[in-house]
């Protein structure tokens, strides 16, 4: 260990209060003797410090003074005060005291060794930390990333330390000119070396030293809530909006309609030129209406109309077809496409400019700061350029602009933060986050705790590029001896890939895969197009549904027809029977002449094998 023991601490205020008072008696003594005015004497005992109201010179008299060494006297503030000593000593671990050195005020400081040599021997440091996930937080015992790292330095530097955790990095009060949180513990001595997620500024390196960066390029980023999908299984019918639906089916309906009436009425048709076609399609009102429906078809409607009214409607109908396919194709891919990719905003600029989405930043916070710097930058540029613009004689043609050149996007940030209000803390700002389910609220925070709480939280996304980017590094009181040794050692995890391990330790991304449609590269889901499958099974339950009842009508027609067999065949014996009996009596009525002329009447039909239906039902008369 090696410490400053100064000599006072021995002697004692009782024994340095004799030794002044026995100085000015000497003083006095001598005064006495030289032909002068006595000196008047304040003794102010409370800061050990002896005025004199000098009418000589005092240094004269104290090289008279046999036991000088003991005092300083200060020629710019006329002030004499007691020659504390200091001896510079290491203690070994067997009790064995080393003088490397002493420091007086008179003197300065005389080391025996060359100063840049001699290491710090002090192995106990207090430590600074500050609360931030994931760098240090308390879980039953401090944690974090910023613990794992003062635990590997203290068994590298072989040193123990006191954990000191601060709710502030620290801010200079513009007020009291202090400053306050960690940056304040080193400034006051309170604390040896400080590991947080701390940036590194110009503003704090006036007043600390800061080691090489161990955490590289982190910077502010923007987050906002996931936008919740509405999953539906007939999505794909939401591609077109529903009045298109509706006049899709009425241009189908029409050109139904109108192929059957063209059809029927045309006199260059099918059906109205039969010997012409020996085979056709007859277009009635459904034959029409399914012809109309196949054509969305790729294989397409089938056989066309005969007449060329009918086929000028029918080519009409198809380049309708075609288009009305190629639109439904490429919208359907990229409405499911966007859905996948789409985020409301990309960039701050984008934020920004919209008014949709509100944001904020958490007050006192690196993004807060950063704004102010800014939007105040903004501020300074504008007054130079309109000093110049008005001011300049020469070159005024110049600066003859109809706006200002330069865009003050910050300040419009800025306005909008505090039209929102800032948020207290981050546990504050990630909640209002998450309880806007449709994305319409933003957090501008450090790009690092963004990123950790994207990876923990699947309703969380990270949007933009990173900006203001800035490494964190160590901090250390200006002037301690321990700062190269920890940049060494720093250097050394760098080349261990120490820090790479945290970094896979705490910003784990195979978190992500947990996370329900984690990957929009995987495609698309069941749950957007199941409304397809579907469709086609309704489509095969009402053929089923279809079949039943042609079965049924069928059977049913079968029974009626037998039925009327049955009767056909019963008047087919009553008309033989009858041509017999009308034979024979003819026979014996009537002459050779009148009996040939009736037998020739009397004959089966050639093709249905029944008696001729005109003789039948003049039964009557013959029978007269």
């Amino acid at each position: 260990v090696t410490l400053m023991k100064f000599t006072s601490w021995e002697n004692g205020y009782t024994n340095k209060i004799t030794r002044a008072r026995t100085l000015f008696n000497f003083i006095f003594y001598f005064l006495d003797r030289v032909s002068r005015d006595r000196l008047k004497l304040n003794c102010n005992m409370s800061s050990d410090i002896l005025m004199l109201e000098k009418r000589k010179e005092i240094e004269d008299i104290l090289n008279s003074y046999e036991n000088k060494n003991e005092f300083h006297y200060d020629i710019d503030t006329k002030l004499m005060m007691y020659n504390e000593q200091a001896i510079i000593l290491k203690i070994s671990s067997n009790n064995v005291h080393n003088q490397l050195g002493t420091w007086t005020i008179n003197g300065g400081l005389e080391m025996k060794y060359d100063a840049l040599t001699v290491v710090s021997g002090r192995r106990f440091f207090r430590v600074g930390t500050a609360k931030a996930i994931p760098w240090t937080f308390m879980e039953d015992v401090w944690k974090g990333y910023c613990i794992d790292l003062i635990e590997k330095l203290s068994m590298e530097m072989n040193f123990k330390y006191e954990l000191v955790v601060k709710d502030q990095f620290g801010e200079l009060d513009p007020v009291t000119n202090q400053w306050n949180g960690l940056i304040g513990g080193l400034v006051d001595g309170e604390l040896d070396i400080v590991i947080a997620a701390l940036t590194m500024t110009s503003e704090r390196e006036e007043v600390i030293d800061f080691i090489a960066p161990y955490f590289e390029q982190t910077g502010i980023s923007i987050v906002i809530r996931k936008p919740s999908r509405k999953t539906s299984l007939f999505k794909f019918m939401t591609v077109l909006k529903p009045e298109v639906w509706l006049s899709i089916v009425a241009a189908l309906a029409m050109t139904a309609f109108m192929i059957w009436i063209l059809d029927k009425y045309s006199p260059y048709s099918a059906q109205n030129n039969k010997p012409k076609y020996e085979q056709f399609r007859h277009f009635t009102l459904v034959e029409s209406f399914w012809f109309a429906l196949t054509s969305f078809t790729p294989q397409g409607g089938g056989e066309t109309p005969k007449a060329i009214s009918g086929r000028v409607l029918v080519a009409a109908y198809w380049v309708f077809v075609v288009l009305m396919l190629a639109t439904f194709t490429a919208n359907l891919a990229a409405f499911l496409t966007v859905e996948r990719m789409q985020t409301p905003v990309q960039s701050l600029q984008q934020l920004a400019r919209q008014s949709r989405i509100n944001y904020s930043v958490i007050d006192g916070s690196d993004a807060h700061q950063f704004f102010r710097n800014m939007k105040m930058a903004e501020d300074i540029l504008y007054n130079v350029w309109k000093e110049i613009a008005l001011n300049q004689t020469k070159n005024r043609k110049d600066f003859r602009v109809w706006d200002y050149p330069i865009k003050e996007e910050y300040g419009q940030i800025l306005a909008a933060i505090e039209r929102t209000g800032t948020v207290p803390n981050r546990t504050v700002g990630y909640q209002m986050v998450l309880d806007n389910e449709q994305g319409e609220f933003a957090l501008i925070h450090d790009s690092s705790d963004i990123e950790y709480e994207v990876y923990n939280n699947c309703n969380l996304t990270e949007v933009g590029e990173i900006f203001a980017e800035r490494p964190y590094s160590i901090a250390v009181q200006q002037g301690s001896l321990i700062q190269e040794e920890i940049s060494r050692k720093i250097l050394d995890l760098q080349k261990d890939r120490f820090f790479e391990l945290l970094n896979a330790k705490y910003w784990n991304a195979s978190k992500l895969s947990a996370c329900p449609n984690s990957d929009d590269s995987e495609g698309i889901t069941l749950e957007s197009l199941g409304g397809v499958f579907i469709a086609t099974l309704v489509g095969l339950l009402i053929a089923l549904i279809t079949l039943a009842f042609e079965v049924v009508y069928f059977k049913h027609k079968r029974a009626k027809v037998a039925e009327v067999s049955v009767v056909n065949n019963t008047v087919h014996k009553d008309k033989l029977m009858y041509g017999h009996e009308l034979f024979m009596t003819l026979g014996r009525s009537s002459n050779s002449d009148d009996q040939t002329r009736w037998a020739n009447k009397i004959k089966l039909d050639s093709t249905t094998g029944r008696l001729n239906n005109a003789l039948f039902f003049r039964r009557n008369k013959f029978q007269n």
